[in-house]
C-alpha cells in the first residue's frame, strides 16, 4: 500500500496552501488597513495624501493577486473583502473629484467585488454630503445626491440569483435606505439655505 505517500503528498500541498493563506490575510488586512485610511485622507481632502496611499494600495493588490493565482479555486474567496474596500476607496475619490469611474479591468478588481465596494461607497458620500451641509457647503450636494441615485439604478438592475451575486442585493437594499436619508437631508439643507438668502435680501432692502 502506497498509503503514507499519498497522505505526505496530501500534507505538503496543504501545507503550502495553509502558508498562501495566512501571507494572503495578512496581505488582505494591511490592504483594507490602507485603503481605510486613504478614504480618511479623501474626507479631510488630504489629496497628496490619498494619491500616494492609493499607489501603495495597488502595488499591495498587485502581490495579492500573484498570490491568489498559486491556487485560484481554493484562494479566490480571500480577495472579496480587499478589492471591495480598495473599489471604494478610488470610486469615492473619482466622483468627489468629477472623474470617471475607472473600470474593473483597469484595476484588475474582479467586476462583482467592485460592485459590492461600489454599494459601499454610497454610504461615504452620504457621511461626505452631511460633512458639507454641517460646513455650509451645499453646492455639489446636488451632484452627491445624483451620483449616488446612479449608482443604486445600476445596482438594482443586476437581476441575478444571489448564488452569483452574493451579498449584492442586500447592500443594494441598504443604498436605497441611506440614499432616502440623504435626500430629506438634502432637501432641508437646501431649504434653509433659500430661506437664509431670502431674509437676507429682505433686511438688505431699503
Amino acid at each position: 500500500m502506497r498509503l503514507k505517500n499519498i497522505f505526505s503528498e496530501l500534507t505538503d500541498t496543504l501545507d503550502k496552501l495553509d502558508q498562501d493563506r495566512e501571507e494572503i490575510l495578512k496581505m488582505s488586512r494591511r490592504l483594507i488597513r490602507e485603503c481605510s485610511i486613504a478614504i480618511k485622507h479623501i474626507h479631510r481632502k488630504e489629496f497628496n495624501q490619498y494619491r500616494e496611499k492609493v499607489s501603495n494600495i495597488k502595488q499591495n493588490h498587485k502581490e495579492l493577486l500573484l498570490l491568489v493565482k498559486n491556487n485560484p479555486g481554493v484562494l479566490f474567496k480571500y480577495l472579496k473583502t480587499a478589492e471591495q474596500e480598495y473599489a471604494e476607496a478610488v470610486a469615492f475619490y473619482s466622483i468627489i473629484s468629477k472623474e470617471a469611474l475607472p473600470l474593473p479591468s483597469e484595476l484588475n478588481i474582479t467586476p462583482l467585488n467592485y460592485a459590492l465596494g461600489l454599494a459601499d461607497v454610497i454610504g461615504e458620500l452620504r457621511r461626505y454630503a452631511l460633512d458639507n451641509i454641517r460646513n455650509s457647503i451645499i453646492d455639489d450636494l446636488n451632484y452627491v445626491l445624483e451620483s449616488m441615485d446612479d449608482i443604486y439604478t445600476q445596482l438594482f438592475s443586476i437581476d441575478y440569483p444571489s448564488g452569483l451575486t452574493q451579498d449584492l442585493r442586500h447592500k443594494t437594499d441598504v443604498a436605497r435606505s441611506i440614499i432616502e436619508k440623504t435626500r430629506g437631508d438634502v432637501s432641508i439643507s437646501l431649504q434653509m439655505n433659500d430661506l437664509k438668502r431670502c431674509m437676507e435680501k429682505s433686511l438688505k432692502s431699503p
